[in-house]
C-alpha cells in the first residue's frame, strides 16, 4: 500500500478539475426527477443506464445493472483492507418552480453566499454533486491502475427521494457487495448519525351512504377528526427523551384522504398518514403501539393501523474505523480538521450499519439548497469530495 504522502501527490497530479466539472454538468443536464413511479421512473433508470454506466465502461470498468435498475461496479483490491463501498443516488426532487432546472449552467456562487463557480440544476446540491465526485474518483483510480489495499465498490441506487430502503436493500441482498466500510452521499462534514422513520397509515372505517341522508351512514371523516384530536397531545413531540445532537422524536400527519372518490357520498374510509421519527435505539413497533394506545376506540367507526415504510436510525462513534480514516483523508487532502454533523432526515446509512457495513455520510451536499429554486453546488466542493473519496480508496 502506498503511503499517505504518495497517495496525496498522485491524487493532486491525476485529478483533472475540468473533467470533474464536465461530469457534473453532464449529470445536471440529464433529468432524473422523482415522479409517482419512484424507482421505476424511466428518466431515473436512463441516467444510470445511459450516463453513469458508459462513463465507467469508458475506463474499462464492468458495471452491472440489476432488475431494479441499480448499478454496481467493483474494482478489486490486492490487500486485506476492509472493502469500501461508495453509495450514490440517481433520483432527484421534482423540478417544481425551479428555473432552468436542467441547464447544467456554471454560475457565480457569490449571489448565493457560495465560493467560486457552481453547478446549477435540480439535484445539484443533493445527489448529483456527490455522484459526480464518486464517479470521478472511481474513474481516475481505474484509469491510473493504482493498486488498492482492498476491494472498492461503487453503487448508484435508483432511490434518492423515495424515503425507503428498498433499492439499496435489493443491492445488499444480492450479495454483490462484500464491504466492511461504506460512505453514502452526504454533506462536506462527517455525518455520524440520523433519525429513522416509520410511516403509519391509520385507516378509519365507517359506513357509506348518500350525503343527503347522513344519518344513514357513519362518516369516516368524522372518525378521522377524532383520531387527530386524540393524537394531538403527541404532536409534534410524542416523547420527552432527547438525543444530544438529534433532539427529540416527532410525530407529524403528512396526508389525509377519503374513499370512495364519488360525489355526494358519505365516505366509508378515511386514511391518515403519520410520519413518526425514531432515535438510535428506538423500537419502531413500540412507536406504533404508542399511537394505537392513544387512539383507542373511535365508535361507531373502526380503526386499524398499518405499518408502511421504515428507515433505520443510525449513530456511529467518532472512534469507528471508517470515521477515523475519513478524518485522516480530510486532513491530508483538504488541509483542515474534519467537522461532524447529524441529520434529522432518514436515509440508507442505518441499513448498511445493520448489515454490518460501518457507514457514515460524506460528500458535497449543501442542505440549505435542497429542493429550492436555487439548487446548486460549488464545483470546488465536488472536487474536494472526489479527492477525499480517492484517498479513502487508497488508504485503508
Amino acid at each position: 500500500m502506498m503511503d499517505a504522502n504518495e497517495a496525496r501527490q498522485r491524487i493532486e497530479e491525476g485529478l483533472d478539475e475540468e473533467e470533474v466539472r464536465r461530469l457534473l454538468v453532464k449529470l445536471l443536464q440529464t433529468p432524473s426527477p422523482q415522479t409517482e413511479l419512484l424507482e421505476k421512473e424511466p428518466q431515473v433508470l436512463a441516467l444510470i443506464r445511459d450516463v453513469v454506466r458508459p462513463e465507467l465502461e469508458a475506463e474499462g470498468i464492468a458495471a452491472a445493472i440489476d432488475d431494479m435498475g441499480n448499478l454496481t461496479a467493483r474494482l478489486p483490491g490486492a490487500g486485506a483492507a476492509p472493502g469500501l463501498v461508495l453509495v450514490s443516488y440517481a433520483m432527484n426532487a421534482a423540478p417544481s418552480t425551479m428555473p432552468n432546472p436542467y441547464s447544467g449552467e456554471i454560475v457565480d456562487g457569490a449571489p448565493h453566499g457560495l465560493e467560486g463557480p457552481c453547478g446549477w440544476g435540480r439535484g445539484a446540491c443533493e445527489q448529483k454533486g456527490s455522484l459526480a465526485a464518486m464517479l470521478s474518483a472511481v474513474k481516475l483510480i481505474a484509469r491510473s491502475g493504482w493498486e488498492l489495499p482492498g476491494d472498492l465498490y461503487f453503487v448508484t441506487s435508483t432511490a434518492g427521494e423515495s424515503g425507503k430502503h428498498e433499492s439499496l436493500d435489493y443491492v445488499l441482498s444480492s450479495g454483490a457487495i462484500d464491504a466492511g466500510w461504506g460512505l453514502i452521499d452526504g454533506p462536506p462534514e462527517i455525518q455520524l448519525g440520523n433519525k429513522g422513520r416509520i410511516d403509519v397509515r391509520i385507516v378509519v372505517r365507517g359506513r357509506q351512504a348518500h350525503s343527503s341522508r347522513p344519518w344513514d351512514g357513519v362518516n369516516a371523516v368524522d372518525g378521522a377528526v377524532r383520531v387527530l384530536e386524540k393524537l394531538a397531545p403527541l404532536m409534534p413531540y410524542p416523547e420527552d427523551k432527547s438525543h444530544p445532537e438529534l433532539g427529540r422524536v416527532s410525530l407529524t400527519p403528512t396526508a389525509i384522504e377519503s374513499f370512495p372518490k364519488s360525489t355526494h357520498t358519505i365516505p366509508s374510509e378515511c386514511h391518515i398518514k403519520m410520519d413518526r421519527r425514531l432515535l438510535p435505539g428506538d423500537d419502531a413497533d413500540r412507536a406504533v403501539a404508542q399511537l394505537a394506545e392513544a387512539i383507542g376506540s373511535i365508535e361507531p367507526c373502526e380503526v386499524a393501523l398499518e405499518k408502511e415504510e421504515f428507515m433505520y436510525p443510525c449513530e456511529v462513534g467518532k472512534d469507528a474505523g471508517v470515521v477515523l480514516a475519513l478524518g485522516d483523508a480530510i486532513r491530508t487532502m483538504l488541509g483542515r480538521e474534519p467537522e461532524y454533523s447529524f441529520s434529522t432526515a432518514a436515509n440508507d446509512t442505518g441499513l448498511l450499519n445493520v448489515r454490518g457495513i460501518e457507514t457514515v455520510n460524506y460528500g458535497s451536499r449543501a442542505v440549505r439548497f435542497q429542493h429550492t429554486d436555487n439548487d446548486l453546488v460549488p464545483v470546488k466542493s465536488v472536487v474536494e469530495a472526489a479527492k477525499v473519496f480517492m484517498f479513502m480508496a487508497l488508504q485503508r
